[in-house]
């Protein structure tokens, strides 16, 4: 059962109940005075409450705007509800709130929805941590540590803080920190981070670092800091009203002088009232919203399509991103006439019970390839360099040529070309050897998502400007990964701080920067960008946060889609305003002549938002083609294209 969540019940006031009131109290009052039952102040009063309850946080708007020499749409419509009431039609004013309260909400739920609170993000770091005390251990709150403190961590287990190794040898997944593709292999005198996953390995962590000193809590600060220092852009609605608000004053003026009734001062006031330029924005804005949702993409802000359409820098994260963010078997090679599949059968044997992800790889392929293999007599992993196993007395050597090479073992001429290949390729390549003699390789490396070079290809052609990737890995496979997607550049060894320092840079050089991502050493980065974009299934909560788009499916042809749609929703808003500026002006033109009362202005200025409502509505069906799959790709093929890991 769901927790009661006291927002949620303000949201549903908010959102809901509002609107409701407000048009319960507008019809009560309009069928009073128009049934003349009553004293005609309870119809009155029924609609001044309308109006001031529905629409008193845009009056407030309206006064601190003008305090602050701006001229918005809340200005216009205070000084047009207020002239409404100073003349006696209350009714009118309380339609036209009304009607900006539902569209208010409407869009302000479809925002808010998607918005999302940075709680849980230091649920990565442990509350507790196991104390090494003499001979003893003793478990202690994460807060209560202390620089030298020798935390113990066992696999399986997240590491509580920033440290050195002081003891023992593990591999540690810290793609959440670094971006690294790849597990790393700790030893005596590396560094750690917290909240990073010890996978295998028994690790004596001499604390450096705790609480906010620590790497990921700067992360977190780094979001923060980013968040706030994002300005918005000003609404083309409120850009309009500057000179337009001016002209209908005057014209009004002069309405007034020509037929000596402020009736018809006061019809050309509503009727030029901005409530369809108000909502051109957006209702559009909210049936493109509502239209990604339904393809997996979910977005926070009307904003974020009107920057989209401008990019003209987008900087990508490889691993999770572009990449699966798995190690997978690429190739086998077998030596001196050993078939492939021996290779892999001997390889699996000895890293049947390995809990390595490079094991896990050789495993999954040879279940793949329904290879029988048994149970090793023995077997002897060494952290960080290999596994050796004897099977019906042979003895079996998996892992690196150092590891092989120590064990007398001899490398070939021919391996090492073949090891020196796979190198240039970017892929992590790991030797078989029997009994002293080399039987083969296999060349293991990280997946290219099968959407990805088609969708960058289309991103290109959307001429979307320069696309960069941001990796921590080296830059070998930084220069593998690169090339085979067809990036225009990419940048290597990157900490979260520097990914952060490459957006920045972009910015200062005034580009609209778009960052796609997917882990914590992302989410500065896409705070910062103009438009933060993460892979959502895979990203975690802090990379969601710090984003302003969210692809759910973890499918980049959807990011393709939302540029697309963004310049939809673009062209869609500059029709709305201009049906909004047609109705303005023959409204205007009527009302001049008189032939407007007030409550026939408010009528037409309501068709006006209707045909903007309907236009925006359409964008609801609107199709955005993805990416084009070219003949022999690897996404048209179904073959997934191999990169380094």
């Amino acid at each position: 059962m769901n927790r009661y969540d006291p927002r949620n019940w303000q949201q549903v006031l908010i959102f809901a109940l509002a609107p409701a009131i407000v048009g319960v109290l507008t019809l009560a009052a309009w069928l009073l005075g128009r049934s003349q039952v009553g004293p005609g102040y309870v119809h009155a009063g029924l609609a001044l409450a309308a109006t001031f309850f529905g629409g008193w946080q845009r009056f407030l708007a309206g006064f601190r705007d003008v305090a602050r020499a701006k001229i918005t749409v809340n200005v216009f419509v205070t000084l047009a509800i207020f002239v409404t009431i100073a003349v006696g039609e209350f009714v009118p004013a309380a339609v036209i709130i009304f009607i900006m309260a539902v569209v208010g909400a409407l869009e302000s739920y479809t925002l808010d929805r998607t918005r999302r609170s940075i709680r849980n993000l230091l649920d990565l770091t442990p509350p507790m941590a196991n104390v090494r005390n003499g001979d003893a251990e003793v478990a202690v709150p994460v807060a209560e540590l202390k620089s030298g403190d020798v935390v113990i961590v066992r696999p399986g287990e997240r590491i509580p803080v920033d440290g050195v190794v002081a003891e023992g040898a593990a591999t540690v997944n810290q793609a959440p920190i670094t971006g690294e593709s790849m597990p790393v292999e700790k030893f005596k005198g590396h560094e750690v981070f917290a909240g990073t996953l010890n996978e295998t390995g028994r690790l004596e962590i001499r604390t450096t670092k705790i609480g906010a000193d620590t790497t990921l809590a700067k992360i977190v600060h780094l979001v923060e800091e980013a968040q706030e220092s994002k300005a918005p852009i000003q609404g083309i609605a409120d850009r309009f009203t500057v000179w337009f608000l001016p002209t209908v004053l005057v014209l009004a003026v002069i309405g007034y002088l020509i037929s000596g009734n402020v009736k018809v001062a006061v019809a050309v006031l509503l009727v030029a009232c901005p409530c369809a330029f108000a909502i051109a924005t957006p209702s559009a804005v909210a049936a493109g919203i509502a239209n990604m949702a339904r393809r997996a993409v979910l977005i926070k802000g009307g904003i974020f399509f009107e920057i989209a359409g401008k990019i003209d820098s987008l900087v990508v994260d490889k691993t999770g991103t572009l990449t699966l963010g798995r190690p997978k078997v690429m190739e086998v090679v077998g030596s001196d006439g050993v078939p492939e599949n021996e290779v892999l059968r001997l390889a699996a044997v000895a890293e049947k019970y390995s809990e390595h992800p490079l094991a896990r790889a050789v495993s999954a392929l040879s279940r793949e390839r329904a290879l029988e293999v048994p149970d090793p007599d023995e077997f002897k992993i060494e952290a960080g360099m290999g596994v050796e196993a004897i099977l019906g007395g042979q003895r079996v050597l998996v892992g690196r040529d150092v590891f092989l090479r120590d064990r007398g073992v001899t490398i070939s001429p021919r391996m090492e070309q073949t090891l020196a290949a796979q190198a240039e390729l970017g892929r992590t390549a790991i030797i078989v050897a029997r009994d002293h003699h080399v039987v083969g390789l296999l060349a293991i490396a990280d997946e290219v998502r099968p959407e990805t070079i088609d969708a960058i290809g289309a991103l290109k052609a959307l001429g979307v400007g320069r696309i960069t990737m941001l990796t921590g890995d080296n830059p070998r496979v930084a220069q593998a990964v690169a090339s085979q997607i067809g990036m225009d550049e990419f940048r290597a060894e990157l900490m979260p701080q520097d990914k952060q320092s490459v957006v920045k840079e972009l910015k200062n050089d005034g580009k609209i920067v778009a960052m796609v991502g997917d882990g914590i050493n992302d989410a500065p980065a896409l705070a910062l960008a103009d438009v933060g974009i993460v892979m959502g299934a895979a990203g975690t909560d802090v990379a969601i946060e710090a984003a302003d788009v969210t692809l759910m499916d973890d499918d980049l042809s959807r990011l393709v889609e939302f540029v697309q749609m963004s310049r939809k929703v673009l062209r869609r808003i500059k029709l709305n305003i201009f049906f909004s500026i047609i109705y303005n002006v023959v409204g205007l033109t009527l009302a001049m002549l008189g032939h407007l009362t007030p409550v026939v202005a408010v009528i037409f200025q309501e068709a006006g938002c209707i045909t903007v409502v309907l236009s925006s509505t359409l964008l609801l069906w609107a199709e955005v083609p993805g990416p084009k799959f070219r003949p022999g790709s690897a996404s048209a093929s179904g073959h997934r294209a191999e990169v380094a890991a």
